[in-house]
């Protein structure tokens, strides 16, 4: 894949060289990217995909079934949306049983892909990365949306080829995740680096996992590997000490910032069973900031465009009922100064949540 993506650059440079030699008014583009936030909604009694601006208006709603919907990323150019659906799955499956799916910016042209969850970009819009049950009859550990399967390993795939029935999905995790043909982790919630050499994501201990809420995994942290597969994945967080193979915190969710110099993701640290905070590491995962000190889990988090706020959800009172909304905060923080107060994006009907921060290709 990493040699894929340098074709890919060596295609542009001479594409690039080509408009050169154009005159100047062709080789003006016709569009610009728009940071815009993707996200779940339950206001129409199904969890459906939307799309919003930073500031939380002009959400309109794309998807419009019977089943739910979820976990949506726009590609880097774009012009693509990835997304779980539960709407293949069998009637003796679990209801958070998905398969991924692509889809226009629009809500167009919805797309059955691959049995799996939690999908990210390679940089290029070309392939995704996802997690997905290395038997493929694997179903999910708990009942929480987006869950891993007790085989989960991270995939990655050519879009393009995997709908032309050219490529299948590649295990990318399987070597490490059950050596000797002994499943010892459980890998999961994959995240695509800016440069396209690195997949951060999590993972967990075979036997840690609780399959009710807080469905909390002890032995969860984060990892980053090669996009080829090559060698085996690093671990970034220790919330121990270094070397120590167990925790007992948890990691989730890590994303990157566009420079790709940061993670951020939730960690459980110092408070109850189910109190998740934001933490923002560097690349290497030498240093650790916490960005939330709250009593509530605050999940999902996605870098802005920009790298100056992350987007994230947490629980809400609303009328006497727990509600999921969406804030956002500064992505720095002075280990040694206040905590940020963070910024309520969407209000009820219905919970918001699972939200994706990226840029929508705008025609001009």
């Amino acid at each position: 894949m990493t040699t894929t993506i340098a074709k890919l650059s060596t295609g542009l440079i001479v594409l690039a060289a080509a408009a050169g030699s154009a005159s100047p008014v062709a080789a003006q583009p016709n569009f610009h990217l728009e940071s815009t936030i993707a996200f779940s909604s339950t206001r129409g009694g199904n969890l459906e995909v939307y799309l919003m601006a930073p500031d939380g208006t002009d959400q309109r709603r794309l998807t419009d079934n019977p089943a739910g919907d979820g976990f949506a990323a726009l590609s880097p150019n774009g012009k693509k949306i990835v997304f779980d659906s539960n709407r293949n799955r069998a009637p003796a499956e679990p209801v958070n049983t998905s398969d991924l799916f692509v889809m226009g910016t629009d809500g167009g042209e919805q797309t059955l892909l691959t049995r799996g969850s939690s999908a990210t970009w390679s940089p290029d819009s070309k392939w995704i990365a996802f997690h997905a049950s290395a038997s493929g009859t694997g179903l999910p550990l708990r009942t929480d949306p987006g869950s891993a399967t007790s085989d989960s390993d991270i995939f990655a795939v050519n879009v393009d080829d995997l709908l032309a029935g050219a490529a299948a999905p590649r295990n990318l995790t399987r070597d490490w995740t059950e050596p000797a043909g002994q499943r010892i982790r459980v890998a999961d919630d994959p995240d695509w680096s800016p440069d396209g050499q690195r997949i951060v994501f999590t993972a967990h201990d075979a036997g840690d996992n609780p399959p009710q809420p807080p469905f909390l995994s002890n032995s969860a942290e984060v990892y980053a590997l090669d996009p080829a597969g090559t060698g085996p994945p690093e671990r970034l967080t220790y919330t121990s000490v270094p070397g120590d193979d167990k925790s007992d915190e948890e990691e989730r969710s890590p994303a990157w910032s566009a420079d790709g110099t940061r993670i951020v993701y939730s960690c459980r640290i110092g408070g109850g069973a189910a109190d998740f905070e934001l933490c923002v590491t560097d690349a290497a995962g030498t240093t650790r900031v916490q960005l939330t000190n709250n009593t509530v889990p605050d999940l999902t988090p996605t870098f802005s465009p920009d790298g100056a706020r992350i987007v994230f959800h947490r629980p809400v009172l609303v009328e006497g009922q727990i509600t999921q909304q969406q804030f956002t905060i500064p992505s720095t923080r002075d280990p040694d100064g206040p905590f940020a107060a963070a910024t309520q994006l969407t209000s009820p009907p219905g919970g918001n949540l699972f939200a994706n921060w990226g840029e929508l290709r705008v025609h001009d």
